[in-house]
């Protein structure tokens, strides 16, 4: 009886809660199809990867068609050598069905990693289908040589080929 009773004393004192409450949709008031925490997604195309997405919290809405991410997200997009060419990153996002695009907002930065391109911006998006990241919003790039500034942003995934519309500003090195 004794063991039983300090078996099931350790057993409360070792839980803890590792799931918490459903989130909510707050823009429709809906509640989740399914959760994740701390999780991975690889967006792949006939056994290739093209990205892996990482985020502190995944919530699955299939009923609209998307799933958002938050509390940090973390995108590595890969070339057709399986290297990752350029890290895009935000606090939260959204996937959509079932294009698999990903729209990412709040302090946005995109980096490509062979050229040292840096983008920032509030709100950035990658078509999976053309591979490619754009925004509409203010975008300010720092390469080696220049710092751009501009509303308006269309790029490759690599940051190697990329246009800046409505440009504000341009500093030469």
């Amino acid at each position: 009886m004794l063991f039983i009773f300090l078996f099931s004393l350790c057993f409360i004192i070792s839980c803890e809660n590792k799931f918490g409450p459903p989130r909510t949709d707050y823009k429709t008031g809906e509640i989740p199809d399914q959760e994740s925490w701390n999780s991975t997604v690889i967006f792949s195309d006939s056994g290739r990867i093209k990205a892996i997405l990482k985020a502190g919290h995944i919530s699955v809405y299939n009923s609209r068609n998307y799933t958002l991410v938050d509390d940090g997200a973390i995108v590595d997009f890969y070339d057709r050598n399986g290297e990752v060419v350029s890290t895009l990153t935000g606090k939260r996002g959204k996937v959509l069905e079932p294009s698999k695009d990903i729209e990412m907002y709040d302090s946005v930065i995109v980096v490509g990693k062979k050229n040292n391109t840096l983008v920032t911006t509030k709100r950035m998006n990658w078509n999976n289908e053309k591979q490619r990241v754009y925004s509409d919003a203010f975008v300010k790039i720092k390469t080696e040589k220049e710092e751009i500034e501009g509303f308006g942003f269309e790029s490759d995934q690599n940051l190697k080929n990329y246009k800046v519309f409505k440009v504000t500003g341009i500093l030469t090195k």
